[in-house]
């Protein structure tokens, strides 16, 4: 048997035994086959994977897509301290209506993150001292002019927000705020920007993800002429960076940076497989790995300060939905259009939240949960009510809160 896909084609050379070497040797005109070499099996993996949180993760993400009508549903819970994958969610409509894992959107779509990318450029801006989260910022109506094009706040059509701190564009996630920022601070020196997103890690060449035809992200770095001019890169290109576009990232590089937050800095490579058993006994073991280059994402007071946004945006914000009275909830909504190329199709919109959940100073899992839907209405408190109640029956089952709390319990207990 030879693995054509996934973990099994990564770990092929442990998974796979060793062939026998036999001949045939004709006796009393009769062929009997001899075994010179007997063949050997191969090891078997443990995965990190908890079938229990699986279940419950997918239960989730099918639910939400059947409610609100959505094509894909993604969803992967991740250990805080050791980077486990507790449980991948990839669900796709088919052609009859129903929902099954057809492809791991989770490591292979590039996708425009939208405003979850927010989080990497407010923590780039307070990593350079360029300015804090007081920074005020004139977001007017909504609908902000600038360099020939509109830039337009969620709430436009309401009068937009006004005058607004840095903290508070996070917590609504202003486009207009967070655009402004990075058009103030970074638009003669783009380069400087785009370096500083990299030193976030959320595209560190060393993240390793195990498994087959996984994408990596691309994030532009801008070029300069020898003419002072840049080349293939607009005056406007900063300013969408800024907010999630003009990049494509993984669903699983955007919970490893939203990991490492939670996680006080320390990016955790993502781990699928823990050990290697063969015969009864471990044969090789993969321990929890610090992901080489990452091992402080950005000082501590710029990850404490991006831990309050976080948590402002859940109490205050656009995360509501995803808020629970029974333990600490942080984490970030996002809603992008989704261009055309790629396996999201025009008119679709990618709703997602990325975050993490535990104890106050102790967080147990991150999660990523990106829904993919055609048409209106498309927010990203979509993907956050199914972050929530993944949460909770992960909590109630591991951390014994009162259990009638969680949305899925019944399903819990059973």
């Amino acid at each position: 048997e030879i693995a054509r896909f996934g973990l099994e084609l990564f770990y092929d050379n442990i998974l796979r035994g060793t062939d026998g070497v036999r001949h045939r040797r004709k006796v009393l005109n009769e062929f009997l086959n001899i075994t010179d070499v007997p063949p050997t099996d191969g090891a078997d993996i443990v995965t990190t994977i908890d079938v229990n949180m699986q279940a419950l993760a997918e239960r989730s993400v099918i639910n939400k897509l059947k409610e609100i009508d959505g094509n894909v549903g993604v969803a992967i819970v991740m250990e805080v301290k050791t980077g486990d994958i507790k449980a991948i969610v990839n669900m796709e409509r088919c052609n009859d209506g129903q929902y099954r894992e057809i492809k791991n959107h989770a490591v292979t779509d590039l996708i425009e993150p939208g405003s979850v990318f927010k989080t990497v450029s407010v923590m780039a801006a307070l990593e350079d001292g360029v300015c804090d989260t007081t920074f005020m910022i004139p977001t007017g109506n909504g609908i902000w002019h600038v360099y020939g094009r509109d830039l337009k706040d969620s709430h436009w059509r309401t009068g937009g927000y006004g005058t607004i701190s840095l903290g508070k564009a996070m917590e609504v996630s202003s486009n207009i705020g967070i655009g402004y920022m990075a058009d103030k601070f970074y638009h003669n020196n783009p380069e400087k920007f785009v370096k500083s997103v990299y030193r976030t890690g959320i595209n560190n060449p060393n993240i390793r993800i195990p498994i087959d035809g996984h994408a990596v992200p691309r994030i532009r770095m801008p070029k300069r002429l020898p003419n002072g001019q840049y080349q293939n890169w607009s005056k406007t290109a900063l300013l969408w960076m800024a907010f999630g576009y003009e990049t494509q990232i993984p669903p699983i590089y955007t919970l490893t940076f939203y990991n490492a937050i939670a996680n006080n800095g320390v990016m955790m490579q993502p781990r699928f497989v823990k050990e290697a058993v063969k015969n009864g006994e471990v044969v090789a073991t993969y321990p929890p790995e610090v992901v080489k280059g990452s091992e402080h994402i950005a000082s501590d007071k710029t990850i404490k300060i991006t831990q309050d946004l976080l948590r402002r945006v859940v109490t205050n914000g656009t995360g509501k939905k995803a808020y629970s009275d029974n333990f600490w909830v942080c984490g970030k909504t996002g809603t992008a259009m989704i261009a055309s190329n790629g396996s999201y199709r025009a008119a679709n919109h990618l709703l997602t939240f990325a975050g993490w959940f535990g104890e106050k100073d102790n967080p147990m899992y991150s999660c990523i949960v990106c829904i993919q839907k055609t048409g209106l209405p498309a927010f990203g408190w979509m993907s956050g009510e199914v972050f929530k109640t993944i949460a909770e029956g992960i909590m109630a089952k591991y951390v014994k809160y009162d259990i009638t709390d969680a949305r899925d319990y019944q399903s819990i207990i059973s």
